[in-house]
């Protein structure tokens, strides 16, 4: 499983003074400046999280990532 942080709706230093401010640095950071990979994947406001699946299947939600599904995703089988 990857962990990654998306940052958009923002310009890039903006976007990397977030990561640092919130001690974010330990992720996977991608610019989304021109909000494309957004779209695509239907996140309209932030913070979104979205969970996609070995499957194919995803969860997606607002604010935090709640616990449970954190557990689920990293549970094998």
């Amino acid at each position: 499983m990857a962990l990654v942080s998306v940052g958009g709706h923002d310009t890039p230093s903006a976007i990397s003074s977030f990561v640092s401010r919130y001690g974010l640095g330990h992720l996977t950071n991608l610019p989304d400046v021109d909000n494309e990979l957004a779209r695509t994947l239907g996140v309209s406001y932030h913070p979104r999280w979205l969970l996609i699946r070995a499957d194919g299947t995803d969860e997606r939600g607002g604010g935090a990532i709640p616990d449970s599904i954190v557990t689920d995703a990293l549970t094998p089988g």
